[in-house]
């Protein structure tokens, strides 16, 4: 085999593996789940439901903006002392008073959060750790 064949065969093995290697890095896979760890101030919790909205430290939202609404995904949490609780009580900083499941009292969270795509515009945000800060 001559040097100019093989010089033009090693090129395109080197450019189809650059293609694919291209391709597969920047297509996004339409069914993903990223893990996030935030910190911020509840704003809305429904106890009945298990959803709530966070406004994330350092996060600049206008008015207008939709709010991320999260699912509580487990019924073990950290209170402010750093206990944890596995009784399957509703957060102390989620909850309101006794007797009213939907509150907009503001208490500080850290969340430990898992984003679910499943493609298009509809995302599932799930808080798979909750601890109370204040």
């Amino acid at each position: 085999m001559s040097p100019a064949r093989v010089l033009t065969c090693v090129s395109a093995l080197i450019a189809t593996f650059g293609v694919g290697f291209a391709t597969a890095w920047f297509t996004r896979d339409p069914h993903a789940a990223t893990a996030e760890r935030l910190t911020g101030t509840v704003t809305w919790s429904n106890e009945q439901t298990q959803l709530f909205t966070v406004e994330a430290d350092g996060a600049r939202r206008e008015p207008a903006d939709d709010a991320t609404v999260y699912r509580l995904a487990d019924d073990e949490w950290t209170d402010r002392s750093g206990t944890i609780r596995a009784d399957g009580s509703y957060p102390e900083c989620l909850a309101g008073t006794p007797g009213e499941p939907v509150t907009e009292d503001r208490h500080r969270v850290e969340l430990e959060v898992v984003h679910r795509d499943f493609g298009g515009s509809h995302r599932t945000h799930l808080a798979v750790a909750v601890r109370c800060l204040d």
